[in-house]
């Protein structure tokens, strides 16, 4: 048997050497760009998560928004749809009257500031052309046209017809001024300033008839003036 000759082998060995180093060497590459790989996937997963958490985010914040942007507000009276409305904020009544199907027929919109800019919570009445029918006497109707409340506080936008009585339209002439005096039926300044005169002269009225010792003011005309006259 030959004996193993180092010198004449040992070109199979630097081959096998440099094979060896090669090989070490693609395995030490190899591991980096899987290394490397696995990085740029994690960041991008991690990108990729922070994108959907951000569109979440916008989501609910588009969300927060369009809820803060509507009001909720409750009309009643003289609309074809009577109840709980959603509009937008910064709405007025008209837009409100829109979302409660409109007007009924018998609406009397005469009353109502169609203008006027409502808010979140207020009830809004529509009044009808019935409510201010009367039987031929006069009388004070009270409506409430925009509440904040449950009822209780009135916001005065459009003032309800406010006929007075005829007792309340009486002029006291104990006290009336030249200009009120000259309301009555057949007073004119002249007549207006001589009861004054006599007011100051003898004291106040002790009943509506006395009226008639002013000087110009007799039956006939006494006639046409005590309904509208009163003491007090």
């Amino acid at each position: 048997m030959d004996k193993f000759n180092f010198k004449d082998n040992k070109v199979i060995i630097g081959i096998i050497s440099i094979i060896i180093i090669i090989f070490v060497c693609i395995f030490f590459y190899t591991r980096k760009s899987m290394e490397n790989e696995y990085t740029e996937l994690e960041s991008y997963n991690i990108l990729q998560n922070e994108i959907e958490i951000d569109s979440v985010d916008d989501s609910t914040d588009n969300l927060d928004l369009e809820k803060e942007s509507k009001i909720i507000v409750h009309v009643t009276g003289a609309v074809k749809n009577a109840g709980i409305v959603k509009i937008d904020e910064g709405s007025r009544i008209s837009d409100a009257i829109e979302a409660a199907g409109g007007f009924a027929d018998d609406a009397d919109i005469s009353q109502i500031n169609l203008a006027y800019q409502i808010e979140d919570g207020q009830k809004i009445y529509i009044p009808s052309i019935n409510d201010e029918k009367t039987d031929g006497s006069e009388k004070v109707l009270e409506k409430e046209y925009v509440t904040d409340e449950a009822g209780d506080d009135v916001i005065v936008e459009e003032e309800s017809l406010n006929i007075k009585s005829k007792e309340s339209k009486k002029i006291n002439i104990n006290t009336a001024e030249q200009t009120e005096l000259e309301e009555i039926p057949g007073v004119g300044a002249s007549t207006a300033q001589k009861i004054i005169e006599y007011r100051k002269t003898n004291g106040k009225f002790k009943n509506i008839e006395d009226i008639k010792n002013v000087n110009g003011i007799g039956d006939s005309k006494f006639e046409n003036m005590k309904e509208k006259i009163c003491v007090k």
